[in-house]
């Protein structure tokens, strides 16, 4: 061609297909180049955006704003699953009920666990175990109620009895209209722009109030307005948002990944599974000293998921196992470092675990669970007391034993302080899983734990009040060992050596407390609740405080073991009666102790839902476990 001639038709649409089917190929080769190297052949589960946003890449220059709403990862640098909540409660002062904001922390814990370096507490009594919890000395201040509902700030109630009758202060004297058209001029700024406002008045020509009179009249001249009635409206609810947490575990010494994840308060299942996940990746179950454990955990109210498993040894990173999109763990990328991950180190607060462990029993695994994550031995003796009589505390406790609790009055770091009460009890010991819910009463002020039902769980009346004392004879007909004839034996014997302390069965008035004539020795007698009595006898001596007409507390030191009377050897006879018929202690149904009833029952019912509300309760609290295939 020589630049003059136009091209033939032919080889133009020739030109034009080769070009298009070349850019067609080469933007194919290209996407698919991307993709490879995007996907690389494997499955990822993305970095939380709350993990990225807390530890920038190394060396990345960042100047861009992030948004308020990121929240940043909260670490969590103990296996004891602690948390502070913000909880509205009301206090009595004066007239008035102050409602505001206080910090309540909620922990959970595992008693079978080794906690390192032994606190120092109480070494166990059988005695103190039955005593009461009351602390000695006035109150240290007035007892909190959870309110019912969420308020901004600090709010003053203050409730006056509606005058049923009529009242002592004058009627007002009706408003004439021109003082009426005065206040609504008054009030114009208010109104004018408030259209249910002014629907609630009788009808009046709004011309009336205008700054000017308005030419043309409305119309309509009266329009009906519709005004909502009959409308409830409900209790502000607590609304949980998924947070995510990394429970960074430092491991002391060699150990298994199972049984440390157990005593670190993960449920059996998942332990099994993430020792699973360990072992694929590192072909070895096993746990060195040194090494650091990075569990990453979706929560909602109580129900946590393990999204990401990290596992760093001698400072660097081993595996990572993730959650994908199709809820399996697979292979996943090395979160970024965080500054807990970077300065975490095994120190002798830490879980200590291994055959060479000793057993620890229930009474010290609670006493040193409880101490070691900043609960004071006031607050320990108070649930050894509350548990007594549930759980048998001189046994072996065992890797499921756990307790959660709810305390108020908690510090920045989730510990309790002088001034902290328990509010909730959880306690999964044995074969026993034990719910209690503080409640305060209204008009006396006292405090104890009911369940869920509003029953107390302390027993009406103890069946042996020698608690290291051995059962020597039952209740019935035998050959009595002084008088040697068969005799009605009317109560149980308790032998135990001469001054053993011999406590109150429950709570009542002294009826007797003196010598007997019929042969009983150092007789003490208290009358109990609903006509039930308790008789003590063949006592040495007789506490000084336990008179005729004295009120006694459940696990009170009223005497002590002798052998007055007609006896063979110090022992103490003990007798239970029911409206003066002596019957068997070791048999007898004895009726639940203070069980709630009426307003009493409401007001309990209405801050146990709060606590559950709190806490997430109200669903199953299980952990997921979510296993690949």
């Amino acid at each position: 061609m020589d630049g003059k001639t136009p091209p033939a038709r032919r080889d133009v649409s020739i030109r034009w297909l080769a070009g298009a089917c070349l850019t067609g190929l080469t933007s194919t080769a290209l996407m698919a180049i991307a993709l490879s190297a995007a996907v690389d052949g494997r499955e990822r589960l993305a970095t939380p955006a709350s993990a990225f946003a807390k530890t920038p890449a190394a060396g990345a220059e960042d100047s861009a704003v992030r948004g308020s709403r990121l929240v940043p990862t909260t670490v969590i640098a103990k296996p004891s699953n602690r948390r502070v909540l913000q909880v509205p409660t009301a206090v009595r002062q004066g007239d008035r009920d102050v409602i505001h904001y206080e910090p309540f922390s909620e922990v959970r814990m595992a008693l079978a666990a080794n906690y390192g370096k032994t606190p120092d507490y109480p070494a166990f009594d059988p005695f103190e175990v039955f005593s009461t919890t009351e602390r000695a000395g006035p109150p240290l201040r007035t007892a909190d109620v959870i309110y019912d509902t969420d308020v901004e700030g600090e709010v003053e109630l203050k409730f006056t009895p509606f005058p049923a009758n009529k009242p002592d202060l004058p009627f007002a004297t009706g408003l004439s209209t021109d003082e009426i058209e005065e206040t609504i001029l008054a009030n114009e700024t208010m109104l004018q722009n408030s259209v249910g406002d002014l629907s609630m008045l009788s009808y009046v020509d709004p011309d009336r109030f205008e700054p000017e009179q308005i030419m043309l009249p409305l119309k309509p001249a009266m329009a009906a307005q519709i005004v909502d009635e009959n409308v409830s409206v409900s209790a502000l609810q607590s609304v949980f948002t998924q947070d995510f947490n990394d429970d960074i575990l430092p491991v002391r010494q060699q150990v298994g990944v199972e049984a440390f994840l157990v005593a670190a308060g993960y449920p059996a299942p998942l332990a099994a599974e993430l020792r699973r996940l360990v072992e694929e990746s590192t072909d070895s179950p096993m746990l060195k000293s040194n090494d650091i454990l990075r569990i990453g955990l979706m929560r909602m109210g109580r129900n946590m998921r393990v999204v990401r498993l990290s596992l760093y040894r001698g400072g660097e990173h081993v595996m990572t196992m993730a959650l994908n999109d199709k809820g399996r763990f697979v292979e996943g990328v090395e979160p970024p470092m965080s500054e807990a991950v970077a300065n975490a180190s095994a120190d002798e607060t830490d879980l200590l675990l291994g055959t060479t462990q000793k057993p620890v029993r229930v009474y010290d695994g609670i006493f040193r669970a409880m101490m070691t994550y900043g609960l004071t031995q006031d607050m320990a003796g108070q649930l050894i007391n509350l548990l007594a009589s549930k759980v048998d505390l001189q046994s072996m406790a065992s890797p499921d034993d756990q307790l959660e609790l709810f305390f108020s009055d908690a510090d920045p770091n989730g510990k309790a302080t002088a001034t902290s009460e328990l509010f909730y009890i959880d306690a999964k010991i044995g074969d026993e899983t034990i719910q209690l819910y503080r409640f305060s009463d209204p008009k006396t002020g006292a405090v104890d734990f009911y369940d869920e039902n509003g029953r107390s769980i302390r027993r009406f009346l103890l069946r042996n009040p020698v608690p290291n004392g051995k059962f020597t004879s039952g209740f019935g007909m035998r050959r009595h060992p002084v008088l040697k004839y068969a005799r009605m034996h009317s109560g149980v014997d308790w032998a135990a050596r001469t001054g053993t302390p011999i406590i109150a069965a429950g709570d009542g008035v002294v009826e007797k407390a003196g010598w007997s004539s019929s042969g009983y020795g150092n007789q003490t007698i208290i009358r109990h609740a609903n006509g039930y009595e308790t008789s003590y006898n063949h006592q040495s001596k007789i506490a000084p405080a336990v008179k005729e007409g004295a009120r006694v507390k459940q696990g009170q030191v009223i005497g002590y073991v002798g052998a007055t009377g007609l006896v063979t050897g110090p022992h103490l006879h003990y007798e239970v009666l029911v409206n003066g018929t002596k019957v068997d202690p070791m048999k007898i149904r004895f009726p639940n102790s203070d069980a709630l009833t009426g307003d009493k029952l409401a007001r309990f019912e209405s801050e146990r839902r709060r606590i559950d509300a709190l806490l997430g309760n109200e669903s199953s609290a299980q952990v997921a476990s979510n296993r690949g295939n």
